[in-house]
This record gives C-alpha cells, structure tokens and sequence, in this order.
C-alpha cells in the first residue's frame, strides 16, 4: 500500500489565501471511528522523550483587502437603508441577534458559565492540554480484528479484491484477504477515543501529518496500540486551546503475546482545552 503524507502545515497560521473552516467546510476531524474490539483498561506510562513536531511560525502575511472577481465593499453609511417589516397583528416582532463565531468563521454559542468542561465523550473532563506533555505515552490496549466487520467495511468503503474476495486473495501473492488501511486506522481511531479521548479535554484535529501502513492487517490478528505526546504549545489561532503532536503506531502481536511485526504508524495534531483557571 502507498503512504500518505500531508505537507506540515501550521493550522494556528492559516495562508489568508487558503479556505477557512465555516459552515459549510468544516474542519477536518480524523479518521472516522468504527466499531471494534478494545483492549484491557487504559494504563498510562512515562517514556522516553521524542522531538516535537511543532515548527516555529512564519511572518505575518498582511491581510488581503479583496478578491479577483468580488464587488468592492461598500462602506455602511453608504449602503441604502432596508426598512423592518411590521409583524402581522398579534404577532411581536422578530429580533434578530448576531451569533459568537470561531477564528473559522463558524457560529458558536457562548459557553454557559460554570458548566463542567466535556470530554471527547460528552463526559466531565479529566485530561487537559497541560496533562499531554511531551515524552507521556498512553497503553491503548489490544484489538482483535474481526473478519466479518473487516470484510464488511471494505465493501462499504474500499472494494478492491484483495480486501473483499477470498479466492482472488488466496491466490495471489497477498496469501489471502487483507484488510483496507483505512479500517487498520479506523480501529485506531476507536482505542484514541476509548483511553483518551473519553477522559480528555479533546475540541478537533487540525489532520494529520503521516499514516504509514507498514505490513498487511488480517483477520484475527491481534494489535497492541499505542499513543506518544510528542510536542505541545498554545495555539495562537484557538485562544484557550493548545495544539498537541501526537504519533500512533499498532504492533501484530506474535504467538507469545510480544510486538511481531509494525502495521501502522500515524502522525498528527489534536486541539485540547486548557485546564480551567
């Protein structure tokens, strides 16, 4: 299979001239989850410290005054005045306020004032951006591949025959059917949520870095999962977030429950909130 590399991009410096996340482009969140086995309960543990990944930001690039193509603005003193349309009789009139809105542009309600902050889960949070320190790594548990959901996902999502067709597999030099990359990460995605992201903090992901499928993926393997922090700031352009860089990797577990072989490996950015003043 091909690796996927995305240029680094700093995501706290967006490129004016580049498409702002909005309504009607959000931003992109990760891999989608899917349903799957998880392993034992979470145990965290301190490893040895990995150079970050965030880069130094560049110059500021002066803010564009239009676009090819668009109207020029038209300053608001000048703009003719659109008179209120009374209500019918009996009906009060409609005010219409304007709504808070993300550096993005996205409308977002202002948080209530003393609410709990929520996980990746909805529940009460534990973890926050100071928690995720460069050098911790978190024990995801094991998976356990389940054939039918394997084979059932790649006719959902990647039908090539050496994901869907046992007999086209066994006979070439793939020995069988292997799973989609995209379902080795989607059972990624599930232990993140499961043993972080449930306990932490989490607001989106900015994408990711790297995703490497490193050895081929079957069904009934048994895959150890792991998460290293491996650089952490503020972010500048998410006031009350921090960026976080985190690599993921899966080992197939061999015969005697050791790592045998890596079969993935991803790098990426998650936005956390900072811990309540």
């Amino acid at each position: 299979m091909t690796d996927i590399a995305v240029p680094g991009t700093d995501p706290d410096r967006p490129n004016p001239a580049s498409p702002q996340p909005g309504p009607d482009r959000p931003g992109f969140v990760g891999p989608g989850t899917s349903p799957a086995g998880t392993g034992p309960t979470t145990r965290d543990q301190a490893g040895p410290a990995s150079p970050g990944q965030a880069g130094d930001a560049g110059p500021a690039v002066p803010q564009q005054t239009g676009t090819a193509g668009t109207e020029p603005a038209v300053p608001e003193q000048a703009r003719p005045a659109v008179p209120e349309q009374a209500a019918p009789p009996g009906v009060p009139p409609t005010h219409h306020e304007s709504s808070a809105a993300t550096p993005g542009g996205s409308p977002v309600a202002p948080s209530p004032a003393g609410l709990p902050v929520r996980s990746g889960t909805g529940t009460p949070a534990e973890l926050f951006f100071e928690d995720l320190t460069p050098g911790r790594t978190f024990d995801l548990g094991v998976v356990l591949v389940d054939g039918d959901e394997m084979v059932a996902f790649a006719r959902r999502f990647d039908p090539q025959w050496y994901h869907v067709d046992p007999e086209q597999a066994a006979a070439s030099h793939h020995g069988g059917l292997i799973a989609s990359g995209f379902y080795t990460v989607s059972l990624f995605m599930r232990a993140y949520v499961d043993h972080v992201l449930a306990r932490a903090a989490a607001d989106a992901s900015p994408g990711l870095e790297e995703l490497r499928w490193l050895a081929p993926v079957r069904a009934g393997d048994r895959l150890t999962v792991r998460l290293d922090v491996v650089g952490s700031r503020p972010s500048a352009a998410r006031p009350g977030l921090g960026t976080v860089s985190l690599t993921g990797t899966m080992f197939r577990l061999g015969p005697d429950d050791q790592p045998d072989r890596e079969v993935l490996r991803t790098r990426f950015r998650g936005w956390f909130t900072l811990r309540p003043a």
